[in-house]
């Protein structure tokens, strides 16, 4: 299994690379990439948070409690007293800070269903509605910063896989298979929900349409490609 150390390298280094295409063929702003940067290097240490007490789950956590505060405020600042607002943020601090991370200690089993793709799909549909409706991002922002997060997560289970082989003594290591997986034959009602949750996410998101004409559109490419013959 790949370390701490690789985990963040291996998602830091392409996130960093995505961005900075991204911000110069007109996609997001310089904010925004830095957002969907911090998203790519927070989705590669994500699937760790299954070991209850690696360094990657007390980061994640602590910058999942930030996020859901920051996303909670910002979405009730318009409507709600400032007082009310800032218990509902703490409030939401607590509940992932807390709540969540004993409930995920209690519930998962490293390298189980969290270590899957409908999981890493999950995470990333969560983090576009979260950008669209709770920081008011445009289609094409808010389904980046989801696939950041999810691209993030996958070079992670990726990592995992390539790892499990013993290229030396020409062997498979026993967690070979145990990431980068479609779901848990033990835990088909869980893999069911896994499933069915990234479908309804994705039934209500914000439309994919304008974010896949936005990406391929020759404007974008040509800005893209301009980037490259300036490093030459």
């Amino acid at each position: 299994m790949a370390n701490f150390r690789v985990h963040v390298l291996g998602a830091a280094i392409p996130s960093a690379l995505a961005a900075g295409l991204a911000m110069a063929g007109g996609l997001v702003t310089p904010a925004v990439g830095g957002v969907c940067f911090g998203l790519g290097v927070l989705g590669g240490m994500l699937p760790d948070i299954d070991a209850e007490s690696s360094v990657p789950t007390r980061i994640i956590f602590s910058a999942l409690a930030v996020a859901a505060a920051a996303a909670v405020a910002l979405a009730l600042r318009e409507y709600t007293a400032p007082w009310l607002v800032a218990l509902a943020a703490l409030a939401a601090f607590a509940v992932i800070r807390v709540g969540l991370r004993g409930f995920t200690a209690w519930l998962c089993v490293h390298r189980g269903l969290v270590h899957s793709l409908p999981f890493a799909a999950l995470v990333g549909a969560v983090v576009v509605h979260v950008a669209s409706h709770s920081f008011h991002l445009a289609p094409t922002p808010a389904w980046l910063a989801g696939v950041f997060l999810t691209g993030g997560f996958l070079i992670h289970l990726v990592l995992d896989e390539l790892f499990s082989v013993d290229l030396v003594g020409a062997r498979m290591k026993r967690s070979f298979g145990t990431a980068l997986k479609l779901g848990s034959r033990r835990q088909l009602l869980g893999t069911a929900l896994l499933y069915a949750g990234v479908i309804g996410l994705l039934t209500v998101a914000p439309p994919a349409d304008r974010f896949v004409r936005d990406v391929t559109s020759s404007r974008t490419r040509a800005a893209i490609a301009a980037t490259f013959a300036g490093l030459r």
